[in-house]
């Protein structure tokens, strides 16, 4: 070993790519341990050579996912040489996260020479130009691997117990049920469901996929607490390892020493949510089991699996002729056939905690998996690290989504806002709430739309020289009157039950309010009475499918149980009233109706100057206009501007009475321009 490794930095230009980065990859060899070296081979220096490739017939090699860690944490070394290791090239410092895998991986090649590509390493990481390249081609890079190499960290929270059990109930499910082949249609699906309920006792499928649950809850339970903590691992956070599981054809998850096929830990989450009865019996559940459930109810492990099999069955479809690639402008057919970046983007943030180093990153790391990336390409959105900021991506990309039709994208576009970006342009931050209409998760499941409030139209975007505005064709459908308190509550519980109670009398005058105006804004006095049900919940409940439009049969009838057991609940009601327990017993069912309450929090309900009744932002106020946008499903709130038909964009909106399509009039179109 060249002593002046222990001095000198590598430097890349010793491994140049060609003039068309785009075209080529370095790959990483890495050594075994010095067989001279004295100490345990684990903490012997790493040492490799770089090479250049073309990546259309690469040589042979391993990709790794893994979690960078704290880029601005101390640093640790890798030795790279020559590739006869006569001289050496300099010390590259890496994340002490890196540093750690490849010691693991080392250990697992047996004394060989292991070929791995690791963007940390293979991109120059100081060349934004590079970069750039580099990251447009990282779908290749990933399917084009061998094997993809997911690295959750060392062994520890009893994690090796984990992935044996992993290993053991994910193969057994494998090889004894075939859980894939029953993910292939709803119809699968449906009758998975029916042998995993019992429905028929005596079919001998039936009899098959209960034996196996009866013999896998037991070796799943005793692992669920270490499950939860394996699942808060810092890789299941980050957001490139969307795109890199989902493009890898081959992947397997490694955790200290041990690894397993990446596809069991799902078969076990799925086997987990099918015998959860087993492992719950009701009468002796405890809290600690309430917290390690809630944990598992919405796991980030279920959400990338879904997203890799939406992706390659989108790949699947095109090489067998049966999809058009991704100049195809029509929605991906059926469940099962990947995302719009769109989609990806409300996967990735809503609710769930996805991080990126570079901010960027946020939307690169998905755009190379959308299926409508070329459309969004050609729209200006496309990687470039070296002339775009944060602020510039995030409205580029909401710019070419809007241009590709998908106005619904406003939703999303949430305050307070941390960036310095057009009111319309959502900031895509981890952890966003997801629209209290869920028409995106309509959308990804294929289903019709709750809401037309824009009638049969299609979306109409009109371009200005101005990026950061945006002019969309719509119908102004009336001037916000008057408001009452904001709606903050996503959950209720006997502290907050006069907040609930108030928040329904609200509603109830501006409805009395509404009615009095003698305004012909409803079909039928009827339906006008439904508006105080309605208007709380959005006109939103739950069905077999998520969510649906509220009913007369459940939310009207819950509504009342729910009024009533919050007046009941009121510390002066309910010690005057003679059977008030005995009542509240009775009125438990409208707790539903709280539940869909919960759907609507951080909201304002409103009236408008001809009586609409809805909830808006809670930065609603008096003045605001409630407009149906073309081609949206719902309504949206914006505020008039300074400068003539310029407005801010406040957020989406509920208006009871035009949510399918009754104020839409074709002759009374206008053009309204978003700030």
């Amino acid at each position: 070993m060249s002593e002046s490794s222990n001095t000198r930095n590598f430097e890349y230009d010793n491994v140049r790519l060609p003039d068309h980065p785009s075209g080529y990859i370095r790959l990483l060899h890495l050594y075994p341990p010095d067989s001279t070296a004295s100490g345990p081979s684990f903490s012997a220096p790493l040492r490799c050579f770089i090479s250049v490739c073309s990546i259309d017939q690469p040589t042979p090699y391993h990709a790794i996912s893994y979690a960078w860690g704290d880029p601005h944490g101390e640093p640790a070394y890798l030795e790279v040489f020559c590739s006869d290791v006569s001289d050496a090239l300099g010390q590259l410092p890496i994340t002490s996260s890196l540093d750690c895998a490849l010691r693991h991986f080392r250990e697992l090649s047996a004394g060989s020479v292991r070929t791995l590509w690791i963007d940390q390493i293979c991109i120059n990481q100081a060349d934004n130009e590079e970069k750039s390249q580099q990251v447009r081609i990282m779908g290749r890079i990933y399917s084009s691997a061998e094997q993809v190499h997911v690295w959750l960290g060392p062994a520890a929270d009893k994690s090796d117990d984990v992935m044996e059990m992993w290993e053991e109930v994910g193969k057994k499910c494998e090889e004894e049920v075939d859980l894939a082949s029953y993910f292939t249609s709803r119809e699968a699906i449906r009758s998975l469901m029916a042998y995993v309920h019992n429905e028929t006792p005596n079919d001998a499928t039936t009899q098959r996929i209960q034996q196996f649950l009866a013999w896998a809850a037991p070796r799943i339970k005793p692992h669920l607490k270490a499950l939860t903590i394996m699942f808060g691992r810092p890789w299941f956070r980050r957001v490139w390892v969307i795109q890199e599981f989902a493009r890898a054809r081959n992947t397997v998850l490694t955790c200290g020493l041990k690894a397993t096929a990446a596809q069991y830990p799902q078969w076990v989450l799925h086997t987990y949510s099918y015998c959860k009865q087993r492992i719950w019996p009701g009468d002796s559940i405890t809290d600690q089991d309430l917290e390690i459930a809630n944990a598992l109810w919405n796991p980030p492990f279920d959400t990338l699996f879904t997203i890799r099999k939406r992706r390659q069955d989108h790949n699947d479809k095109v090489q067998r002729g049966l999809l058009r690639t991704d100049r195809d402008e029509s929605p991906p057919p059926g469940p099962g056939a990947g995302d719009y970046l769109l989609d990806l983007l409300e996967k990735a943030f809503t609710e769930q905690v996805t991080e990126a180093t570079d901010p960027r990153d946020r939307v690169y790391a998905l755009l190379g998996i959308a299926v409508d990336r070329k459309k969004l390409e050609r729209l200006g959105l496309k990687p470039d690290y070296q002339n775009c900021d944060f602020e510039r991506v995030l409205l580029l990309t909401a710019r070419a989504i809007m241009l590709r039709g998908d106005v619904q994208m406003l939703s999303f576009s949430q305050f307070p806002k941390h960036h310095i970006v057009p009111s319309w342009v959502p900031e895509w931050r981890p952890g966003m709430a997801t629209p209290f209409f869920h028409y995106s998760k309509r959308q990804l499941a294929r289903l019709p739309p709750m809401f037309t409030a824009s009638g049969t139209s299609t979306p109409a975007i009109v371009e200005t020289n101005d990026m950061a505005v945006i002019g969309l064709h719509g119908c102004r459908i009336d001037i916000v009157e008057d408001t009452a308190d904001p709606w903050e509550h996503t959950e209720w519980d006997p502290s907050n039950n006069s907040d609930y109670l108030t928040f329904l009398k609200q509603v109830q005058l501006l409805c009395n309010r509404s009615a009095a105006k003698e305004h012909d804004i409803y079909a039928s006095e009827t339906r006008r009475a439904e508006a105080v049900w309605r208007v709380p919940v959005a006109d939103c409940e739950f069905s077999p499918n998520g969510t649906s439009r509220a009913t007369i049969e459940t939310s009207g009838r819950m509504y009342l149980y729910c009024l009533e057991s919050c007046e009941l609940f009121e510390p002066e009601t309910f010690e005057s009233h003679p059977d008030a327990a005995a009542r509240l017993q009775e009125l438990r069912q409208g707790s539903v109706y709280r539940t869909y309450l919960g759907r609507t929090g951080h909201r304002r309900p409103y009236i408008t100057d001809r009586g609409y009744v809805g909830m808006g932002p809670t930065s609603t106020r008096a003045g605001d206009v409630v407009v149906a946008f073309a081609g949206a499903p719902i309504t949206y709130i914006i505020r008039p501007t300074a400068r003539d038909g310029h407005f801010e964009f406040l957020g989406d909106a509920y208006c009871d009475g035009v949510m399918d399509g009754e104020a839409w009039d074709e002759t009374k179109v206008e053009t309204f321009f978003l700030v």
